[in-house]
């Protein structure tokens, strides 16, 4: 359900469709205004169905506690269970408990529905990675298969999963951006000075407040605006560079350079998919890693390469996670060690 703050009416509406007071019309109605996704609906559906089983909604706005405790005392009665020397106190006391057990029923219901709201997104939870003064490269690929490697004295931030409609990180610092294209869903770069959109190309992003911002472009093209000048956004493609100056973005030739690979050197991964990793040296190196079975290419590994040939890397990735590499038409392909697994 929506996670705003609860009122009268929405605690009223949601008795009456818990004690099946609406039509099938006010059902829908109420559904589609408080529950958004299918798991919501779900929790509403399971609360409807406690709220059956106990029998005390009927046909007024507060449950009729009086006859319930009626009937439950008359069966504890006639099965002997309670002494007729408390009854008149417990009869006191019950209608009361069960108002507070009804009140709470709806209350703790909404609240476990709210919960559930607020958690159920990931994309609203933010990950920041900060890589200080680090001299590696921090490698991170996202949930949609694009590539970010971030320099070091630089923060980025991402969600766990993307939104339905964009894909939205910001950066402080720099970082090279190789993007996995999707022209539905547009990756939006937020930093300082610019707001960045892509739809999927490989470009330098640098902005330091010592420097001013600057951004490369190696291959496609990105929008860029400068929050201080929305008026007039550049559109920059591969082989072009901008800059800001004066509050304006100024546009020139950009020729690639070892320089400018700053991203291929030292390149470190933390906690990453072993997956993730290879396709990372193939797309930069001239590898060709190839994991078969999907178990070990879920493997995650901490792992550091600083312009390492590829017998080198095979060897670092082997010996931390306990594989073994077959060369076999031109690939290195990875795979578990079984032998040694079972001498350990």
């Amino acid at each position: 359900m929506k996670t705003d703050p609860i009122n009268p009416n929405v605690a009223e509406a949601l008795a009456r469709y818990l004690g099946g007071e609406m039509s099938q019309a006010e059902c829908e109605a109420f559904l589609d205004e408080n529950a958004v996704t299918e798991v919501e609906k779900q929790s509403i559906e399971h609360m409807k169905k406690q709220w059956t089983a106990m029998k005390n909604y009927q046909e007024h706005k507060i449950p009729d506690t009086g006859k319930a405790w009626d009937k439950l005392h008359a069966r504890l009665e006639n099965d002997n269970l309670i002494p007729s020397a408390t009854e008149t106190p417990v009869r006191r006391l019950m209608p009361a408990l069960l108002k507070i057990a009804a009140v709470l029923i709806i209350v703790i219901g909404i609240g476990a529905v709210i919960y559930t709201s607020g958690t159920k997104n990931p994309s609203s939870e933010m990950v920041q990675l900060n890589t200080a003064n680090d001299a590696n490269t921090l490698i991170k690929t996202l949930a949609d298969g694009s590539v970010i490697y971030i320099a070091q004295n630089s923060e980025f931030s991402f969600p766990k999963e993307f939104e339905s409609m964009s894909r939205n990180v910001a950066l402080n610092g720099e970082a090279f951006f190789d993007i996995a294209p999707n022209p539905l869903k547009p990756f939006i770069i937020e930093t300082d000075e610019a707001t960045i959109e892509v739809l999927g190309t490989a470009f330098n992003v640098k902005d330091k407040q010592s420097n001013g911002f600057e951004l490369c472009v190696d291959r496609g093209k990105v929008k860029v605006t400068l929050k201080k000048d929305p008026t007039h956004p550049q559109l920059v493609v591969a082989g072009e560079k901008v800059n800001s100056s004066n509050n304006n973005l100024v546009k020139s030739k950009y020729v690639a350079n070892s320089q400018s690979a700053w991203y291929k050197q030292r390149m470190h991964f933390k906690d990453e998919k072993l997956q993730n990793i290879v396709s990372v040296l193939n797309r930069n190196f001239n590898t060709s890693f190839v994991i078969p079975e999907a178990e070990t290419r879920n493997r995650e590994i901490t792992v550091t390469f600083n312009r390492e040939t590829e017998e080198t890397m095979t060897e670092l990735i082997c010996l931390t996670l306990n594989l073994k590499s077959q060369k076999i038409n031109g690939s290195v392909v990875l795979s578990e060690n079984k032998k040694n697994a079972t001498q350990n």
